[in-house]
């Protein structure tokens, strides 16, 4: 089975059209009975219990004809849990931190080979070969999953670019992907 990324900007808690077109997405590719791996490295631990009631429930309700699991991923069974996954979420919040957690996985890229991954805002960047960080207004370095060149909320009220900002000369070179 190919590997299957999906990307999303952000804001995955308002409910409009492009949320409920994400989330739909993801649950094409879950089985009946399947289990999707809820990632919330980049959460605040205070926050994980209720965005994963949220997400667990939103999940859900895109699918009327089976029933899903729902886990939320540990630091220290990751890999297994990736394993046991059809679908692996990453959901927004410190890319930073994301990115350390994950660094603290050297298999976590070949593990989720074969595997639906989906990322949202954080998630799209550490999946993006480069990504635009918001809040220190530069280009850094995903891991390369997916070659491209991702910049998450766009036009945000939150999160601004300054009007002076210049796409970088990194942006304007062409990756060869093998």
């Amino acid at each position: 089975m190919k590997t299957k990324y999906i990307l999303h900007g952000g804001y995955t808690n308002e409910d409009n059209e492009q949320n409920r077109s994400y989330f739909a997405e993801m649950m094409n590719s879950v089985p009946k009975g399947g289990n999707i791996l809820l990632v919330y490295f980049a959460s605040n631990i205070d926050d994980v219990e209720q965005k994963y009631k949220k997400d667990a429930a939103r999940l859900q309700s895109f699918t009327t004809d089976k029933q899903i699991r729902t886990t939320i991923a540990t630091d220290k069974n990751f890999i297994n849990e990736i394993k046991d996954a059809d679908v692996i979420y990453f959901r927004g919040g410190d890319t930073q931190k994301l990115m350390a957690t994950l660094d603290s996985h050297p298999d976590f890229l070949e593990s989720v080979q074969g595997k639906t991954v989906s990322g949202s805002s954080a998630g799209a960047y550490v999946l993006s070969k480069y990504y635009f960080s918001n809040s220190q207004h530069k280009v850094k370095e995903g891991y390369g999953c997916i070659p491209a060149r991702v910049a998450c909320h766009y036009r945000s009220t939150v999160h601004q670019i300054s009007s002076d900002w210049k796409v970088p000369q990194k942006w304007h070179t062409v990756s060869k992907v093998s």
